[in-house]
């Protein structure tokens, strides 16, 4: 589960994808603009999974405050 401060871009990218979003380059995620205050995630499958929040953009940042709280499933 991800919470947020305010609404903005959350994405979970598979560590290829990430590698990609680091580079500028094409990827594919799961996610996008969440408007309430948490969001529940489902991982695919197993691997490394990034979770990314974007916060503005480097010209012009925004003050939001995130926490990721991992769940198991039952």
């Amino acid at each position: 589960m991800v919470h947020i401060s305010e609404p903005t871009k959350v994405m979970l990218l598979g560590d290829y994808h990430y590698k990609q979003y680091k580079e500028h380059k094409t990827f594919s995620y799961r996610g996008g603009m969440i408007e309430g205050s948490s969001h529940d995630f489902e991982i695919p499958n197993d691997g490394l999974w990034h979770v990314v929040i974007e916060k503005g953009s480097y010209y012009n940042p925004r003050p939001i405050t995130a926490s990721v709280e991992i769940l198991e499933k039952k």
